[in-house]
């Protein structure tokens, strides 16, 4: 009987993984702000600079995933003043970078045409700043995804696997999208097209901050 018991825990733990890798992968394939955040970098700098975005955004989801191991993605998540002191906090931060984009397009274009902008963007730490100022990556990781943890087994090997597996279905959705606007980028060697490209992402980010904006908590 203890050997049915735990022979249906372990089908009913891998199908609770499998469902969660088909929610994640849904995600990821629609477009959101972690893929703008990405294109917008991929079109200043390049693929180099969008992975490094896009690995910041998944530090981030880390960041999560730790504090809803610990229990306080709950708090995240159900605290109405958190929830918009992080939505705003956010969608400001980036409407701050897409503005600075567009304001500085022409001075960061002039200078070397196809190369990489020549100023300090810290893509890196911009996704993953941008991940955490996301309300839904709160809502996903403090009230989501905890349905699919099982209580009664170890804990950290679930979060592990968890955190597994939204690496390896989001990072590759982001990565192509970054190479894909890389790839885009190359085209436009010329400093009247480049200023139009800074200007294109800047625009992103802004509309990556405004997205954010708009989101409201469900009630």
């Amino acid at each position: 009987m203890r050997a049915s018991h735990t022979t249906q825990a372990t089908t009913m733990h891998w199908e609770a993984f499998a469902a969660f890798a088909a929610l994640q992968l849904l995600f990821a394939l629609t477009p959101g702000p972690a893929v703008l955040f990405t294109v917008a970098h991929g079109m200043r700098s390049g693929w180099g600079a969008s992975l490094k975005a896009g690995l910041g955004i998944q530090f981030g989801n880390g960041i999560y995933f730790t504090l809803s191991a610990l229990g306080l993605g709950a708090l995240l998540s159900t605290s109405e003043t958190l929830f918009h002191a992080v939505k705003w906090v956010g969608a400001a931060y980036l409407m701050y970078l897409g503005f600075k984009a567009i304001r500085d397009a022409r001075a960061n274009a002039a200078p070397r045409g196809d190369a990489p902008v020549p100023v300090t963007q810290r893509p890196f730490a911009q996704g993953v700043l941008t991940q955490l100022a996301n309300p839904k990556s709160v809502l996903f990781f403090g009230a989501l995804m905890p349905q699919f943890v099982d209580p009664a087994a170890p804990l950290l090997p679930q979060y592990l696997l968890f955190g597994a597996i939204c690496f390896v279905t989001e990072m590759p959705v982001l990565a192509v999208y970054g190479w894909v606007a890389a790839q885009g980028r190359r085209l436009a060697a010329s400093e009247r097209v480049a200023v139009w490209r800074e200007r294109i992402s800047g625009a992103l980010l802004m509309g990556v901050g405004a997205s954010l904006a708009a989101i409201r908590r469900a009630t």
